[in-house]
């Protein structure tokens, strides 16, 4: 499957988001994720990076892993409510966290959507935003999920860390990263995908995930 068709399904999954009605409840996704995921990114600066990222983030003492750790575990560790939006094949279920991520005020979302997601609500997407204020549905999270490490650039990080990371960047306005590997021998093929927004230099949203099809 090829990097543009994956594309593809993630832009037409991300618009049947804001189209369909909630299936478990009326909050709806928001922030920087609901951005991506319904398309708004799509037309953004693009550019491939050489190698995936390590398939791993330490949040606290959980180890957490796209593929292969479930909503169900964030939620017993760090608490929250579990939120779905959308129905079938089209569902996005979330757990948003307002937290002072790398010392800034942040809302926080682990995110399982798609096929990659499977039917346990596998993690698919980690996003994160300064702001002040909590999103719609984001819980209050407890202090020691601001102890988290990151395989890429976060928002403590700028313009700088991207181009030293990724070979480009941009001073203000979204950029987007995506690695692209397989088909493996299984036929299964992984699609990584990283989306910043910039404003002065200065990484105030970010998004990265990944998602394995065959």
């Amino acid at each position: 499957m090829s990097l543009r068709t994956i594309s593809a399904i993630a832009l037409i999954a991300g618009s049947l988001l804001i189209l369909q009605p909630a299936n478990a409840d009326d909050v709806k996704l928001s922030g920087f994720p609901s951005l991506i995921l319904s398309g708004g990114t799509a037309k953004s600066t693009s550019h491939p990076i050489a190698k995936p990222f390590n398939n791993l983030v330490k949040a606290d003492t959980l180890d957490v892993g796209f593929g292969r750790t479930t909503l169900d575990e964030i939620q017993k560790q760090f608490g929250g409510e579990i939120r779905t939006r959308g129905a079938g094949s089209e569902t996005t279920i979330w757990l948003c966290y307002q937290v002072a991520l790398d010392g800034h005020a942040s809302n926080l979302w682990f995110i399982s959507n798609g096929e990659g997601s499977g039917s346990k609500r596998l993690l698919t997407m980690v996003s994160a935003e300064e702001s002040d204020a909590a999103r719609s549905g984001c819980s209050q999270g407890p202090e020691t999920l601001t102890e988290w490490m990151l395989p890429v650039p976060g928002l403590k990080d700028g313009e700088q860390n991207l181009q030293d990371a990724f070979g480009a960047s941009v001073n203000d306005g979204i950029i987007r990263y995506s690695n692209e590997a397989g088909p493996d021998s299984k036929g299964f093929t992984t699609l990584q995908t990283l989306v910043y927004r910039l404003k002065d230099g200065k990484i105030d949203g970010m998004s990265f995930s990944q998602i394995t099809t065959k």
